[in-house]
């Protein structure tokens, strides 16, 4: 006679094996899963870093291509500014020039002569 514990719903030797095989087989999905999912989060990771970058890039290009645009503003301006400039220097060192604008704007005149200030003629013919 057996003393010990009477086991009535016990499994055979095959019940065991079939139900070993599948806490195994449930056990190497589980390693593939959290695998899957470490490689996946790594690759959203890599993939987050790389788009904030291509964002950043794509800010500053803009930011420098709107300061080229202000710049190649200035510069037009600056060019028309230093052709006036030209020009008035050029007319500065022509002596009839340099009489004409002297004699107009402060009144000088030669010894003998008389300036009479004459109103310009306006738009308007009232």
């Amino acid at each position: 006679m057996n003393n010990g514990p009477r086991i009535y719903n016990a499994l055979s030797d095959e019940e065991r094996i079939a139900r070993l095989q599948r806490k195994a087989n449930k056990k190497i999905k589980e390693v593939h899963r959290v695998r899957r999912n470490r490689i996946l989060a790594i690759f959203a990771v890599v993939f987050l870093i790389f788009g904030v970058q291509l964002v950043m890039v794509h800010v500053q290009t803009n930011k420098i291509n709107a300061q080229a645009v202000t710049t190649h503003k200035q510069l037009t301006k600056l060019k028309k500014s230093n052709k006036t400039l030209e020009s008035q220097a050029t007319n500065l060192r022509d002596s009839d020039y340099l009489s004409k604008v002297i004699r107009y704007k402060f009144y000088y005149s030669k010894p003998g002569e008389t300036i009479y200030n004459i109103p310009e003629k306006t738009g308007d013919n009232n």
